[in-house]
């Protein structure tokens, strides 16, 4: 269960940008779980990821994996920590470099033989620079934020049912 995040001194909560989305999927939490905690398929569904790989040896809390991010015209490596992996509910990962430090939370919720899936981000600035740009741009970007994941979710909708591995058996 998303419990919130402890703020350092550095980390004020009126400087973190939250957001959240959910979507039902067709299938059951063991499988969309499965097809999540892959972090290989990240491609197949999240913004801007053009591959993923584990640098730890299995999925797993306190694993490590690299996801290769494209901003703009520039690639760009980020390296994330798993913080939570409770299959088939919770899914949660954390990474610190880039413009904005980045929390995320997967939670998957069984519902009539279908899969809610809730997609939680808690982003926020690393810098002076990026602190500025929050405060101005804070409502954009929030909205931005969900809209994203609204995106994303609608995505990995349609990669989990159209998948083979996915399918009921």
């Amino acid at each position: 269960m998303w419990s919130g995040v402890g703020y350092g001194r550095d980390q004020r909560m009126e400087d973190r940008m939250i957001a959240q989305a959910s979507i039902l999927i067709e299938r059951s939490v063991d499988q969309v779980f499965s097809f999540i905690a892959n972090v290989e398929n990240m491609p197949r569904w999240v913004s801007g990821v053009r591959r993923a790989r584990m640098v730890s040896r299995e999925v797993g809390e306190g694993a490590r994996f690299v996801a290769e991010y494209v901003a703009g015209w520039r690639p760009s490596e980020i390296e994330f920590k798993v913080t939570s992996y409770a299959p088939p509910r919770e899914f949660a990962t954390e990474a610190d470099r880039g413009p904005f430090s980045f929390r995320g939370w997967l939670e998957l919720h069984s519902v009539d033989g279908k899969t809610e899936v809730v997609n939680r981000i808690d982003a926020g600035p690393d810098s002076l620079a990026t602190r500025f740009v929050s405060l101005l741009l804070g409502p954009f970007l929030r909205h931005s934020m969900r809209s994203r994941l609204r995106r994303e979710l609608e995505v990995l909708k349609k990669a989990i049912v159209g998948s083979s591995a996915a399918q009921p058996a």
